[in-house]
């Protein structure tokens, strides 16, 4: 072979070789600055080098652009300003050809023989010491009973933003783990939503003292533009979690959860109590009562009626306190239904099931009937397929129970959101399982997202799934004006009932609509290239929709975002579609 085919072939090795090139980060960019120094790399991570050693270098061009949805349109955020986002351009680069041995290769002339590549638009990022969890979310431990860590490495730019019609959306929270919990419409348009924070610092600094216990909540005010209107800090000397949120014809707030704090205008009964806040359409506190006993109580759901009263469930192991009404026998858990009246004095409180029983949301539908939700392991009082089963129960407006109906198979299904309507209500969760009530649905992955449609006597009118190949769940629901169904989630999936938006990362949070017989009719997914879900949505006056939840991206949807993820903690993300 002469020298001018074997310089050929050295330039189709090198070109395949630098297909494959990577883009180390040379020194890190500067708010404003309009490009970015790397360093050429080969496909094993190892410098490209000239003719004199020194590593070649390429100066990125980047491009500030605003950030616009599936349609075209703008996303802007609380503050009612345009997203914007950073992308890179490619670059061509010359660099010198070199043997196997690393040599340069010259002409006939002496002169060293170049190529010219493209150096792609992607920046590799590090993130080190991430804890391992299981799919429960607790850490894994090694035998001494050390948490195991792991390094991650991931490449921003891989997600693309705009797969969905999301026009206003952001972020908030610091450095440790934070999330919106729930969100619920008010009657001039807009939407109150809580916020959870553990962090002191990022874009929640200074709302708390430095000494102040975590969990806090932070009721937030959104306009219908999605302007950010007032916010209102909810502390004390102890963890404060609020899990969700309902508001009255007259715009009066209600939030629910449970506190093991000492300062919250009442006298904790023990551990942690099950909590109530009432709030007026400004943030003021307009009362606060606890529900419990010397052991653990707490509420997950809460809904207000048309009379309003007020209902808030969840589960309770006490047998003094106030929780001694449900009469519990010592040692045992139970679900738990309590209904206030507008004063916030109780009018009555009801427990079914035992340990391992708990509801997970409640609602009131228009004459008062009361349907609470949950997951129920224990096999008392109800039956018990597996594992653990999906429950609904339903409770008049006296607090009799009139009937339970139980949703699983031999593995483990739960329910986390209900939506009562005028003809029953719709549930929503996730199941494992593809026998017994799942016999006709079956299973396609791991986790199956699922939604069941009751009549009033408990009967099921429609069941659905919507599935991938992977974990994939529903967390809340709620019913537009015209009887669409809207569904919110997650998903690990991009296939099968996934397949038209596919999968960012991780998991992306999503948004599903059904119409009134459980078809779906759209589908729409949100999120970056790492873990993100939404756990809570609401209905406008608009006709718009608000999700919220909790995501680790940075890319995405979630480009411009106010407050960034450090990839290793959880920041609340909220976002209107249309």
């Amino acid at each position: 072979m002469n020298k001018s085919k074997k310089l050929i072939a050295l330039a189709l090795a090198l070109t395949l070789i630098i297909a494959l090139i990577v883009i180390l980060p040379a020194c890190k960019k500067n708010a404003g600055s309009s490009d970015e120094v790397v360093v050429v790399t080969d496909k094993n991570g190892v410098p490209v080098t000239d003719e004199n050693g020194e590593a070649i270098t390429v100066v990125l061009e980047t491009e500030i652009v605003e950030v616009t949805n599936a349609n075209g349109d703008k996303v802007y955020d609380e503050n009612g300003k345009v997203k914007t986002s950073v992308i890179y351009h490619s670059k061509n680069v010359e660099i010198p050809l070199t043997d196997k041995n690393g040599n340069p290769v010259t002409d006939a002339n002496g002169k060293i023989v170049s190529t010219m590549i493209t150096v792609p638009p992607k920046v590799e990022r590090v993130i080190t010491e991430v804890q391992v969890t299981d799919r429960n979310g607790n850490f894994v431990t090694d035998e001494n009973g050390e948490i195991l860590t792991y390094t991650l490495n991931y490449t921003t730019g891989i997600a693309g933003q705009g797969g969905n019609n999301s026009n206003w959306g952001t972020t908030l929270g610091g450095s440790q783990n934070d999330s919106y919990k729930a969100v619920a419409a008010t009657p001039d348009g807009g939407c109150v939503a809580l916020f959870q924070s553990n962090s002191k610092d990022g874009t929640v600094e200074k709302l708390v003292s430095d000494d102040a216990s975590v969990p806090y909540i932070v009721v937030i005010k959104y306009d219908d533009s999605g302007k950010l209107k007032w916010q209102k800090v909810l502390s004390g000397d102890g963890s404060l979690s609020l899990n969700s949120v309902d508001v009255d014809s007259d715009g009066n707030i209600y939030a629910a959860g449970y506190t093991n704090a000492m300062n919250l205008g009442f006298q904790n009964y023990g551990d942690y109590d099950a909590v109530l806040y009432k709030l007026s359409s400004s943030g003021d506190v307009r009362w606060v009562k606890n529900f419990g006993g010397r052991m653990t109580d707490g509420f997950n759901g809460v809904a207000v009626g048309t009379d309003g009263s007020i209902v808030a469930a969840g589960l309770s192991a006490s047998t003094d306190g106030n929780a001694s009404v449900l009469g519990l026998s010592a040692g045992t858990t139970a679900a738990a239904v309590v209904k206030f009246n507008s004063n916030g004095d109780i009018v009555f409180a009801k427990a079914i099931g035992s340990t391992g029983d708990s509801f997970n949301d409640v609602d009131v539908d228009p004459s008062g009937n009361i349907y609470a939700v949950g997951n129920f392991s224990s096999g008392k009082g109800i039956e018990n397929y597996g594992k653990a089963d999906a429950v609904i129960a339903k409770f008049n407006s006296s607090g009799n129970l009139e009937w339970t109906q139980h949703y699983g198979g031999s593995r483990i299904d739960n329910f986390s959101g209900i939506n009562a309507v005028g003809d029953g209500c719709v549930v929503v969760g996730r199941s494992q399982s593809s026998d017994q009530s799942l016999a006709a649905l079956g299973n396609q992955g791991d986790y199956d997202a699922i939604i069941v449609k009751y009549n009033p006597n408990g009967t099921i009118v429609w069941e659905n799934a919507f599935r991938g190949f992977y974990a994939d769940g529903f967390n809340d629901v709620t019913t537009a004006k015209d009887g669409t169904i809207v569904v919110c989630g997650y998903s690990a999936s991009g296939s099968r009932d996934l397949k038209t938006i596919g999968n960012k990362g991780g998991t992306d949070g999503v948004i599903v609509t059904f119409n009134a017989m459980g078809k779906v009719s759209s589908v729409q997914g949100y999120g970056g290239s790492r873990d993100d879900k939404f756990d809570c949505i609401c209905v406008l006056n608009s006709g718009e929709f608000v999700a919220c939840g909790s995501t680790l991206s940075i890319d995405g949807d979630l480009v411009g975002a106010r407050a960034p993820s450090d990839g290793q903690h959880t920041v609340g993300m909220i976002a209107r579609f249309k």
